[in-house]
């Protein structure tokens, strides 16, 4: 199996504009998503929660199509409203937080690396 860093450094450099265009609006994207993500659970803490609530209502609400644009788009969001509105387990909720940290962490990392390279 070919792995990212088997492969030559000049076809990396040589890649079209169009293909790092692309992953530089990918990643961006990631970075908004978790933005909003985080910018939204701050927000919502201090709302007192009605905010978390309002949302998930609103998601699970939507037709199904709509409703699977939204969860694939949003998904971290989608994610971290399911696990605040169910009442999982406090090592559940501990993971899903893990995870979306983890996650966020990734996405900043995509955004240097499409930028980083020229």
């Amino acid at each position: 199996m070919t792995t990212h860093a088997d492969l030559p450094s000049a076809s990396r450099a040589s890649r079209s504009p169009a293909s790092r265009a692309v992953e530089r609006v990918i990643a961006l994207y990631g970075a908004a998503v978790f933005t909003i993500l985080w910018v939204g659970f701050a927000l919502g803490s201090m709302a007192g929660g009605a905010l978390f609530a309002d949302a998930w209502t609103w998601l699970t609400g939507l037709e199904t199509l709509p409703a699977v644009v939204a969860w694939i788009l949003a998904l971290p969001i989608a994610i971290g409203l399911w696990a605040l509105a169910s009442d999982v387990s406090p090592l559940i909720m501990t993971a899903v937080v893990l995870g979306l940290i983890v996650w966020t962490l990734v996405a900043a990392s995509g955004v240097v690396r499409a930028f980083r390279r020229s």
